[in-house]
């Protein structure tokens, strides 16, 4: 029984040490901070002032834009197929090669062709030879005739040979012609300038007109296709410009004009389909590729500008630091088009009012602003 209440005397003593311990240790905290904190961050902020960059508001024009993704297509894009059939004799063309129009493409064995060409022309000759003959005679038994030499039914006998052979002549000429068209048609050539595509057939193939040879598309002229929604209907039409950028050349800027706009509304989509023309000289956009378009639909003039770094971002909008008398002065604004850099302000400044460009992250209301 002694020992026990030793042992919670020894307890009891312990625990009232550690409280005295931590009530000095609070009492010593207590007394080493500052007296009055609003007063020490007044010092502070009366001690330096903020440096910043700082701009004027102004004015300028800005272009109202329909930002779009569209593709690049061919102007024209042709496959070649043989008017006649025959067998591929020679090629003379490299594919993805640059070609003029006429420029010969295959050749096709035309040795049939000229055999039927040569016929013809024997045919020809002898018709003609004969068609004199008749006509000679057909002269003379009308001499005859009107002499009352000759009779009727002779005279009319030797004109219809005559006129029989006329007709023979004239169509001979008709298919020694159509041969001459067949034999040219032997020679395919580029109906345009343009790049060649995909050589589809071998020298020594069998061919009929149904059969593609390869293609050509021209490419120096371009049409760029891409859709815009459906709000925008009444800001489109013929004739506007476009800007266009792509992935492959991002230092590049391309332009064109528009010079189709869809009569309807894509139902599926809710979406208006636009085509413009632009010029390719070198060549270096290949159809298929995909773009960035810019479409140009107006210009607002003499509107009120900042720089887009000055905005800061609000729960409610944005807003901007004034300079007024070396103080930063929060002001709301108001945005309206925004362009790389620029924004549009449409209410909360004046033109030539200084605000603060860059810097604004040490800024708050009343901030003391550095002289420039």
């Amino acid at each position: 029984m002694k020992t026990g209440k030793t042992k919670g005397g020894q307890s009891l003593c312990r625990s009232l040490g550690i409280a005295a311990f931590a009530i000095l240790l609070m009492c010593a905290g207590g007394c080493g901070g500052p007296e009055n904190p609003q007063a020490e961050k007044e010092d502070e902020d009366s001690g330096s002032c903020v440096n910043v960059d700082r701009t004027q508001v102004e004015t300028a024009d800005l272009e109202e834009i329909i930002q779009a993704i569209g593709s690049i297509e061919a102007f024209q894009t042709v496959a070649v197929h043989p008017e006649t059939g025959g067998i591929i004799e020679s090629v003379h063309f490299e594919e993805g090669r640059k070609v003029k129009k006429g420029d010969l493409l295959f050749t096709i064995d035309d040795a049939k062709i000229q055999a039927q060409l040569e016929a013809r022309q024997a045919a020809l000759e002898e018709a003609e030879a004969n068609r004199e003959n008749a006509r000679l005679v057909y002269q003379r038994r009308q001499r005859l005739y009107e002499q009352e030499v000759g009779t009727e039914e002779a005279r009319d006998e030797a004109r219809t040979r005559y006129q029989a052979l006329t007709a023979q002549v004239k169509r001979l000429k008709a298919e020694i012609e159509s041969i001459r068209e067949t034999l040219a048609d032997t020679r395919v050539r580029a109906p345009f300038d343009g790049f060649t595509g995909e050589r589809r057939v071998d020298q020594g193939q069998l061919v009929n007109t149904d059969i593609q040879l390869t293609s050509i598309v021209q490419t120096d002229r371009l049409e760029i296709a891409f859709t815009v929604p459906e709000r925008y209907t009444g800001q489109v039409r013929t004739g506007q410009e476009i800007r266009v950028t792509t992935a492959a050349y991002p230092d590049k800027t391309f332009s064109g004009t528009v010079d189709f706009v869809d009569p309807q509304i894509a139902p599926a989509t809710r979406s208006l389909r636009i085509k413009a023309r632009m010029d390719n000289p070198d060549n270096i956009l290949r159809p298929g590729g995909f773009v960035t378009v810019e479409l140009i639909t107006g210009v607002r003039e003499n509107v009120l500008t900042i720089p887009e770094e000055a905005l800061i971002p609000t729960r409610t909008g944005y807003m901007v630091f004034a300079i007024e008398d070396l103080r930063a002065n929060g002001r709301e604004v108001e945005i309206g088009l925004r362009r790389p850099g620029t924004v549009e302000i449409t209410g909360g400044l004046e033109k030539g009012e200084t605000i603060v460009q860059a810097g604004h992250i040490s800024l708050y209301e009343g901030a003391e602003v550095c002289p420039e």
